[in-house]
């Protein structure tokens, strides 16, 4: 088997980022063969039907570096959340782990939070901000500030709806600090999250096919938000049956090959937090010896 690992040749221009890594030598052990392919150097051609074409046709254009694996490779691990050309490498006929759709849904923070809920996955309450097109004073509508306040109370957690390593996620105390974030926001989406006591503590558990590879605790002692990138701390977890199967079932539903899964508790109940369609392995394979890489090469062996 032959294919390639996309990731974010912006982010990672000079060589391919640590998952990426780990992804090739397990396919390498598992005798798989799997060719880095930054985003940036995949082309996503429509081209219509004339000339040598019989019909209209799309290809997936790849730099000669990353080694041309004809029109169509086995398989696409895509570790990116470059929507566009994820979906234009299904329409290619390429087969993707994660799909686009899954990509896009984990992308989306409210997206992620309206496909769960919608299924009765139990997640922290959520409002939505209105979309906004252009920065105008005094910027979102204020009944959103006012029912926000009134259904989540403070403190409260702003999340903008696309971000990574906890970096885009902010804690507003009160009204006043609620509306500076929100017009500082402008017209990037965001919600409001009900704020969990003790968030700076979470539990994440790798889903890999219909069960959980591994899972690790995460606290940060500096600051509300748990995430390593952060300063926060991780240590091995046996996660509970019911984590267990919240965890399966919320990858599930969004159409996860393998993910993240981040959960809070409250009071004794899990609560789905966040869910990562790539998310990182460095961290989780360290504390708990399983290697997850591995995992995610069989899952594909068996899928692809």
């Amino acid at each position: 088997m032959t294919g390639y690992i996309v990731y974010n040749g912006f982010r990672y221009p000079a060589e391919p980022p640590d998952p990426a890594v780990r992804l090739i030598r397990a396919g390498k052990n598992k005798g798989v063969d799997i060719r880095p392919l930054p985003n940036t150097a995949a082309v996503a051609a429509f081209l219509p039907a004339g000339g040598a074409l019989p019909r209209e046709t799309i290809r997936i254009l790849t730099d000669p570096s990353a080694g041309f694996l004809g029109n169509r490779p086995d398989f696409v691990l895509f570790w990116d959340k470059d929507v566009r050309l994820a979906r234009a490498m299904e329409a290619a006929g390429w087969r993707l782990f994660n799909r686009a759709e899954a990509v896009a849904l984990c992308d989306d923070k409210a997206a992620t939070h309206l496909r769960l809920a919608a299924v009765g996955i139990p997640m922290p309450a959520t409002v939505t901000a209105p979309m906004t097109y252009f920065h105008i004073d005094p910027g979102p509508a204020a009944v959103f500030l006012r029912e926000a306040a009134r259904l989540l109370g403070f403190p409260m957690v702003v999340k903008e709806c696309f971000g990574s390593l906890g970096g885009q996620v902010y804690l507003a105390r009160d009204p006043t600090e609620l509306a500076r974030l929100a017009d500082a926001m402008a017209a990037r989406p965001f919600l409001c999250q009900q704020y969990i006591p003790g968030g700076n503590t979470d539990k994440r558990l790798y889903v890999v096919g219909d069960r959980v590879a591994a899972a690790m605790t995460r606290h940060n002692r500096a600051d509300f938000r748990a995430n390593i990138a952060g300063g926060g701390v991780s240590a091995a977890y046996s996660p509970t049956a019911e984590e267990q199967a919240l965890a399966v079932e919320s990858c599930r539903v969004l159409g996860l090959d393998f993910g993240g899964v981040d959960m809070l508790d409250d009071g004794g109940r899990p609560l789905v937090c966040e869910v990562n369609a790539s998310a990182y392995l460095a961290e989780i394979e360290r504390v708990t010896g399983v290697d997850v890489a591995s995992e995610i090469i069989q899952c594909l062996m068996h899928n692809a």
